[in-house]
């Protein structure tokens, strides 16, 4: 007997329940089997996308229930000291991407999670690229610090600008004495802390350890630089750690064994090469879209050297034709620029 016509294929995965809720889990989340890209999208701005990781929104959630009945800090602050991490982090995330953009590389999105936010960019493979994309995240802390601090003072409360950290709770029950001022000043605070704690560890892959990570790149190689911060970053994410637990700061102790892994995760990537072949190559062998995305890079920076080489050709031209008083002061600067890039045979 032939089956009915409706009778769904039970040899199907997707028509069971249970492949059912999978696909539904996938149109809304990404796929099961990566955690990583279990996100909701919330949008995108100037083409870069915005998610929201499921763990971020369940860290949130739980934050705030966790402080009903604790006094000062309860729902009502933690929830605003959740939507100021949120912002803050989200317009540093942006700072990167539009700095990679800036210096011809691609960024395409940004995933919010507990440990902080995870910009996709792929600048060019040049030290000052990668130099440039990592400042530009503190860059947006930097210009939004004044910006609070005015306002903070405008409002009559100077003594909230710099703060001790271990003095917080009387603080917000004495000087900030409403919610617009409680919401202001956390902005003001929650900066703050971004902003230093990106740039004053060295630790990769936080901004810091790519900040040194790439000036040591430019004397020493993209291969030594990343062995030297590799091996920083593992020391530094033990001292922070050990912090972590002794200040009882479970968020930062997360964030150093998420950066100690990353860092011993770098290490074994340098040793790979010796048995896999060359370290440019290794990780995206096989893999079409990255191969796709070098190329385009390679494109976009072909392009940008072959404009450059024409600005200096007209230049040159020019000096010939006028002499070297006819140069604007912009022209001069990429004369010098060009000759010192010569000299040292640096891009």
């Amino acid at each position: 007997m032939s089956p009915r016509r409706n009778q769904p294929d039970y040899r199907d995965p997707d028509s069971t329940a249970g492949g059912r809720l999978r696909a539904a889990f996938e149109r809304i989340f990404g796929d099961v089997e990566h955690p990583l890209t279990w996100a909701v999208g919330v949008g995108s701005i100037a083409g870069i996308r915005v998610r929201i990781h499921v763990l971020f929104i369940v860290y949130a959630v739980a934050q705030v229930l966790w402080s009903i009945n604790r006094g000062f800090f309860g729902p009502g602050y933690t929830a605003i000291a959740m939507g100021a991490l949120f912002v803050i982090v989200l317009m540093h995330e942006f700072g990167h991407c539009l700095a990679c953009r800036w210096v011809g590389g691609e960024a395409d999105d940004i995933l919010m999670w507990p440990l902080g936010g995870l910009a996709s960019v792929h600048p060019p493979d040049d030290w000052r690229a990668h130099l440039i994309t990592t400042v530009g995240g503190p860059a947006v802390n930097v210009v939004i610090l004044p910006i609070t601090s005015a306002a903070l003072w405008a409002s009559g409360r100077p003594g909230a600008i710099i703060f001790n950290p271990l003095e917080i709770g009387p603080l917000l029950m004495t000087v900030i004495d409403s919610w617009w001022l409680t919401a202001l000043w956390t902005l003001h605070a929650v900066n703050l802390a971004i902003l230093a704690f990106n740039v004053l560890l060295p630790i990769f892959p936080l901004d810091g350890g790519r900040i040194v990570q790439a000036l040591i790149w430019r004397s020493q190689g993209r291969r030594r630089s990343m062995e030297i911060a590799a091996g920083v970053g593992l020391i530094a994410s033990g001292v922070l750690a050990v912090f972590a637990i002794v200040a009882d700061v479970l968020l930062v102790l997360g964030i150093a064994v998420f950066c100690g892994l990353v860092c011993w995760s770098e290490r074994q990537r340098l040793r790979a090469p010796e048995l896999l072949g060359d370290y440019e190559d290794f990780g995206v062998a096989n893999d079409p879209e990255a191969d796709a995305r070098r190329d385009r890079l390679a494109e976009r920076q072909a392009r940008k050297e072959a404009e450059a080489q024409a600005e200096l050709d007209r230049i040159l031209e020019k000096i010939a034709r006028s002499g070297l008083g006819s140069l604007s002061a912009r022209e001069k600067r990429t004369l010098e620029r060009a000759t010192k890039e010569k000299r040292t045979g640096r891009r």
